[in-house]
């Protein structure tokens, strides 16, 4: 244990906050050698050290982390955890709930989806759109180019392959549902997005909620702390911050989706249609 701690440690640097580029911190909480802190200037709160995207995949494939993560709390929390399972048929189905969150601002076009894990949106979302999704977990990957067609779906860090292989003003929608808390770079992530997209674009997010009541009680015990897999909190203060960084406009939100009751973070922004300059 003690020779698998100390050789991921020295595969780790520093990060800077990923808002501001500022090194001011504050300590938040610690698990293990992870530590969250909170940002003194801009109150953005994240994991202080950060590994390549290649030791991400190889040694944090989401995946296994949530395997982990899931047996942590069947140790810490099994009451919790059992009312969790017991309550989850009464929750929308997740991809289901992304499709009409989507379907909220466009019904048609060409949607790529960053960080599309298995690709359980996106086989919804095609009978809508035309798709496609990038992920960096090579399982992820597998699976999702098995569901709807290798082609489709382009692997590797979404920063790199979106600039790569995308031409910029082509999509018409781009969703991350569950990707920039996993984005060690989330704002070159919305810029990624930001190229892209067409000039009127949308991009459709969905990531925890730090801001959220559940967080502020249950504190260290909150579903949405996954650690490292999840690198960055936002709020949906941070986030709507970040997004006018990278160049978008925020769109209204349901007043559903903006009360603190709920664990997850629903957004929207659009590219202007008629942008002074870009901003990527």
């Amino acid at each position: 244990m003690l020779a698998a701690s100390q050789t991921i440690a020295s595969e780790t640097r520093v990060r800077a906050c990923p808002m501001c580029g500022a090194f001011d911190r504050k300590l938040v909480a610690q698990r293990d050698q992870w530590e969250i802190v909170e940002c003194t200037r801009c109150k953005m709160v994240f994991i202080g050290s950060e590994v390549a995207y290649d030791v991400q995949a190889r040694e944090h494939d989401w995946k296994d982390e949530y395997g982990k993560e899931v047996l942590r709390r069947e140790e810490k929390q099994p009451v919790m955890l059992f009312l969790s399972r017991l309550l989850r048929p009464l929750r929308p189905e997740p991809n289901s709930r992304m499709l009409s969150q989507t379907l909220r601002s466009r019904r048609e076009g060409k949607l790529v989806d960053f960080g599309c894990g298995d690709a359980g949106f996106l086989v919804l979302a095609k009978e809508y759109f035309d798709v496609m999704g990038i992920e960096l977990s090579p399982g992820g990957v597998d699976i999702s180019r098995r569901r709807i067609s290798a082609e489709k779906v382009l692997e590797g860090p979404v920063t790199e392959i979106a600039d790569r292989d995308l031409p910029e003003k082509t999509f018409d929608v781009v969703t991350q549902f569950g990707y920039i808390e996993h984005e060690w770079n989330p704002l070159a992530g919305l810029r990624a997005a930001y190229r892209v997209l067409k000039p009127g674009g949308v991009t459709v997010m969905k990531t925890p909620n730090y801001a959220s009541w559940n967080r502020t009680i249950r504190g260290m015990k909150w579903c949405g702390y996954h650690i490292p897999a999840h690198c960055n909190y936002f709020t949906p203060q941070t986030l709507s911050k970040m997004l006018r960084q990278a160049g978008f406009e925020t769109l209204p939100r349901p007043l559903l989706d903006r009360l603190p009751t709920s664990d997850s973070l629903w957004i929207a922004a659009q590219r202007p249609a008629w942008p002074l300059s870009d901003t990527y």
